[in-house]
């Protein structure tokens, strides 16, 4: 009689790489698993009808554009996240002639808090560095804690904090329809 021999954890490899075109579709639906998240957050991310078509043909387009890298974590034959980075122009008003932004990142539930989106990112840096870009920023769903953490954690901090009224509610709607009036205080002209 022979003992079995005990194994560990299957240890799990993930390359990150950059996307190829035959990527593009499994992209597509890794996309759409990130509106999803999203769409547990808040109605505001809620898609159009033809919004993953709409989608796909700017993730086309972005794809054969230089200021453009896509880059994807594959798990045995099958993609588990994906990090879409553009180079930005920045703001002719500021010194900073170009920002790296991180338009699009998604990592498959059963992935995440392994380090893949960390790997991905060091890839992104390296190519925003090599193009001489200073910076880096993402937007993060202000509901998504998870995301707006993990981020942190990689060293991202907030600069901007955007905000949103609905123009069919209250204190919006009152505002239009004359309720709610502006302050007393008049507002005084210089003249001249």
């Amino acid at each position: 009689m022979t003992a079995k021999k005990k194994t560990g954890p299957r240890r799990v490899r993930i390359e990150i790489r950059e996307a190829t075109e035959d990527d593009l579709g499994d992209i597509v639906d890794l996309w759409e698993l990130l509106v999803e998240h999203h769409r547990a957050y808040s109605d505001h991310f809620k898609l159009a009808r033809d919004g993953r078509r709409k989608w796909s043909a700017y993730l086309k387009e972005k794809f054969s554009e230089k200021s453009t890298k896509l880059i994807v974590a594959e798990e045995e034959g099958k993609l588990v996240g994906f990090m879409l980075c553009l180079m930005s122009p920045g703001r002719p008003i500021f010194s900073e002639k170009a920002v790296g932004v991180i338009s699009d990142a998604y990592v498959v539930k059963h992935r995440r808090k392994k380090g893949v989106m960390k790997e991905m990112l060091v890839v992104a840096l390296r190519w925003f560095h090599k193009n001489k870009i200073k910076a880096a920023e993402v937007n993060v769903s202000a509901a998504n804690l998870e995301a707006r953490n993990a981020w942190g954690q990689l060293g991202f901090k907030p600069i901007m904090v955007r905000k949103r009224l609905l123009l069919g509610d209250h204190p919006a709607k009152a505002m239009i329809e004359g309720k709610i009036k502006g302050s007393k205080k008049r507002v005084a002209r210089k003249k001249g």
